[in-house]
């Protein structure tokens, strides 16, 4: 069936094949460098995927350059040596994978990279109040003075850097749990506040109803909306 398939056209393949056939042609004319506008988005997770890796093979064997654009974020993540994000044709940050991640510029790239949780809090001196619940500052981490000034801000962190604590901490009840393979998500209520938290799931974690504190290690600041 070797000879039926070197016959058929593209329009007879699948998804995956096509993308494949259009990269062989794109990779004829060895360009130095290539312009990718979300190649994968029609494609189904599996084939995704391995189109991901395929992708960034023959970028690392042929040695051209990408400029790939998409809205996925693991995408963006698994095959980017530096990744710019844009908002409305304006440039918010430039950065490798990880610093784009770990160190956003703003609340856009925060929650544009990425899960994320976004809580409204009242600041005072010594703590803050989220929905009528008290707390003391993150890790001892305060927001900076200008927030502190302006009485308000925003926390933000990620799902899987809000940590469960028996004493103290930001007080909730956990309200949801779901098993998705090897990470536990878990919906915490803090007041009317949904805060969603994720833990592998070998990790000890509470069961739904039960009493939590959350503490949050690595919190973000940003001013209030």
């Amino acid at each position: 069936n070797l000879w039926k398939a070197a016959a058929d056209s593209p329009d007879d393949l699948s998804g995956g094949g096509k993308q494949r056939v259009a990269l062989a042609r794109a990779l004829a004319i060895r360009p130095d460098v290539m312009l990718l506008d979300e190649p994968l988005s029609s494609l189904d997770p599996h084939f995704r995927e391995e189109m991901r890796f395929e992708i960034k093979d023959l970028q690392r064997r042929f040695g051209f350059s990408i400029l790939y654009v998409t809205h996925d974020q693991a995408e963006a993540m698994a095959l980017s040596d530096r990744i710019l994000v844009m908002r409305s044709g304006v440039v918010q940050q430039v950065g490798t994978p990880l610093e784009v991640y770990g160190e956003p510029a703003n609340r856009f790239v925060f929650e544009f990279i990425g899960l994320s949780c976004f809580l409204d809090a009242e600041l005072t001196p010594t703590g803050m109040r989220i929905n009528g619940v008290d707390a003391t500052w993150p890790a001892g981490i305060a927001p900076a003075p200008e927030l502190l000034a302006a009485g308000r801000a925003c926390l933000a962190a990620r799902p899987s850097e809000i940590d469960f604590v028996g004493e103290g901490g930001l007080r909730g009840i956990v309200s949801r749990k779901a098993y998705l393979g090897e990470t536990v998500d878990y919906r915490v209520m803090v007041g009317d506040a949904e805060i969603r938290v994720q833990k592998g799931r070998r990790a000890p974690g509470p069961a739904i109803g039960d009493a939590v504190g959350l503490a949050f290690p690595r919190p973000h600041w940003y001013p209030s909306a």
